[in-house]
């Protein structure tokens, strides 16, 4: 079973500010927690269909360590802490 963990910080498309999250990934699906203590996760995230791209100089997103995850109108921001959180 694929399962990774960690911190990463999220932007919604029309947001400007990032939120930190715990996130785990496992069976293709991203459940998000406020931190790695909670026993609930905020919300999940079924990634089937979605595109996994690096953000566009046009979508002004000036950070290190960024991926953006969409499917059709939906568009997600992560940044990882790190180029290893990055890479994994």
């Amino acid at each position: 079973q694929n399962h990774l963990s960690g911190n990463l910080l999220r932007k919604f498309k029309n947001s400007n500010g990032w939120q930190k999250l715990w996130v785990v990934f496992t069976n293709f699906c991203m459940f998000f927690y406020k931190s790695h203590q909670d026993n609930h996760p905020l919300a999940s995230l079924p990634l089937l269909g979605y595109s996994l791209t690096i953000p566009s100089e046009s979508e002004n997103i000036h950070k290190d360590y960024v991926f953006k995850l969409h499917f059709k109108s939906h568009v997600y921001y992560f940044r990882a802490e790190s180029e290893y959180t990055f890479e994994r």
